[in-house]
């Protein structure tokens, strides 16, 4: 018995000195990494490479929090990554990352499904990283000093945020894209940023054609893109009417002339919207049918209208339909011929086909379709205005 004892004790004696003996590895602390917000991809000239610049917010006493920015090229984003590591005092990580900038140059002469697809497989980049194009250089936009505002990851991360007032956009996430890249119906839309003194605004949307860019919609086209994609929440829109014959009877001062008459300017704020897409299914004579459905209220009008007064609202009601539905069957006459489809029109088509579908067969139907256009407009207040 003690004999056995005795060699427990060794046993356990020798482990703890081989435990002693083990290299000891320390974890970085929280203050000894360097966490990346915001990373940044322009066009070096080469298709081959890709300039990657990186944003580091740095914690700070001050009011305001310092960011470090690092640059490096390469030919894939995490071999740069590897390379920008040797510049800092800290570890680098992706863990935090918030935002991807693609420069306009890059995303048209290169693509945005290299970089993108690179940092997506990397399992410690979040699936809620947003992408946005960015006019001129990345690099400029994360470099840039920005007066009387937060740090720029914190800045940039608020700013791509869906909002009401910003919803002309698809504010695409890394997830989001990647879903529209392998989609076989349709293209992807993001945010374009344009840097304007010491702030960056979202300006417009950029247009792809699979993973390259190749245009712009207006916000105007973006709003109606966003309405036939079944956003329920629509920005203002504002419309602009000429005088109507016969106005003048109506208007609130009855002794102004014809040359004083204000030609008609109505500014929506829409509290519901609802876009149904159908086609009939016809591959010789394929149509999409498109139903809008809206209700608003009117917060601003200039006319010589009374909006009192039924029959004129009606007609005013009616003319803002048509105009909807005139501008809708514009654009997409537009992208029709550019051959892209921000809408995902061809969804509506491989709903109701028989057999392999794949890009390509979208498209064919998409080339050929008529469009159908029914919008319905309810106002439902339009305060104390005349």
């Amino acid at each position: 018995m003690r004999r056995r004892v005795l060699f427990l004790m060794l046993i356990l004696a020798a482990a703890i000195a081989l435990v002693g003996c083990a290299p000891q590895f320390e974890r970085p602390s929280l203050e000894d990494m360097a966490m990346i917000g915001v990373i940044g991809f322009d066009f070096t000239g080469n298709t081959e490479e890709v300039k990657v610049s990186v944003s580091i917010p740095i914690p700070s006493s001050k009011e305001r929090e310092v960011t470090q920015s690092y640059t490096a090229v390469s030919e894939v984003a995490s071999e740069a990554l590897v390379g920008l590591s040797t510049m800092a005092e800290r570890s680098m990580s992706l863990s935090q990352l918030r935002v991807i900038l693609i420069s306009e140059e890059y995303a048209r002469k290169v693509g945005i499904s290299k970089v993108i697809l690179d940092l997506y497989r990397n399992p410690i980049v979040g699936e809620n990283v947003f992408v946005a194009i960015v006019k001129g250089r990345a690099e400029d936009v994360i470099k840039a000093n920005y007066q009387h505002k937060p740090e720029l990851n914190t800045y940039l991360n608020y700013l791509l945020r869906p909002r009401v007032e910003t919803a002309f956009s698809s504010f695409t996430t890394i997830k989001d894209f990647v879903f529209m890249l392998t989609c076989d119906c349709g293209d992807p839309n993001m945010p374009y940023l344009m840097k304007k003194a010491d702030d960056v605004i979202v300006s417009k949307v950029a247009l792809f054609h699979r993973d390259k860019m190749i245009g712009f919609l207006s916000q105007r086209e973006g709003k109606l893109v966003q309405a036939m994609l079944g956003k329920r929440r629509l920005p203002r829109m504002s419309f602009h009417f000429p005088t109507r014959t016969g106005s003048s009877t109506h208007s609130v001062n009855r002794i102004e002339s014809t040359a004083e008459q204000k030609s008609e300017q109505v500014i929506l704020d829409f509290v519901w919207a609802k876009g149904r897409v159908k086609s009939n299914g016809s591959q010789t004579n394929p149509m999409v049918h498109i139903k809008l459905e809206m209700r608003a209220t009117i917060v601003g009008y200039t006319g010589n209208d009374s909006l009192d007064n039924k029959a004129q609202f009606e007609a005013l009601r009616r003319e803002i339909e048509g105009q909807i539905k005139k501008e809708t069957v514009a654009m997409l006459i537009r992208f029709q011929k550019a051959g892209v489809d921000p809408a995902q029109l061809e969804e509506s088509f491989r709903q109701k086909y028989r057999g392999k579908w794949d890009r390509t067969v979208g498209l064919k139907f998409y080339e050929k379709a008529g469009f159908d256009v029914d919008v319905s407009m309810e106002i439902i207040a339009f305060g104390t205005m005349n």
